[in-house]
């Protein structure tokens, strides 16, 4: 993303406009440069952790929403090795919630990537329902 263009965005948008994160990965920079939050994938899985680094921001305490930002961003970033919803259907259905299967013309995720993604996700625990 271009963080000056947002940064401008949210600086001359009118009262009431609110600019959000469309990716996990940005929701940290974007927040705290005034963005208002996210439309989140992660949030499937990992949705009080996000909340957490979010509350941290807007508490001011940067350094601690830092610290959480960079612990998630590895799971941020394997979402979206592949074509969206595989990585999250895939992570959803492994975590033991029915998400069922992809649609066509999208299929599941060859060995490959569950290999490395599994790793990735290990490291983290799913934590819904959201409170």
């Amino acid at each position: 993303s271009d963080y000056v263009q947002i940064t401008n965005i949210i600086d001359k948008a009118p009262d009431g406009f609110r600019v959000w994160s469309g990716n996990d990965d940005e929701t940290f920079p974007i927040m705290c440069v005034g963005g208002h939050g996210v439309v989140s994938v992660a949030s499937n899985l990992y949705g009080n952790q996000i909340k957490t680094m979010m509350g941290l921001i807007l508490e001011g305490n940067i350094e601690s929403a830092a610290t959480e930002h960079k612990r998630l961003l590895p799971i941020f970033k394997a979402l979206f090795w592949v074509t969206n919803p595989i990585p999250i259907k895939y992570a959803v259905n492994r975590a033991g919630f029915n998400a069922g299967p992809v649609r066509l013309p999208l299929c599941d995720p060859d060995e490959d990537f569950i290999s490395t993604f599994n790793p990735v996700m290990d490291r983290y625990e799913a934590d819904l329902p959201v409170s």
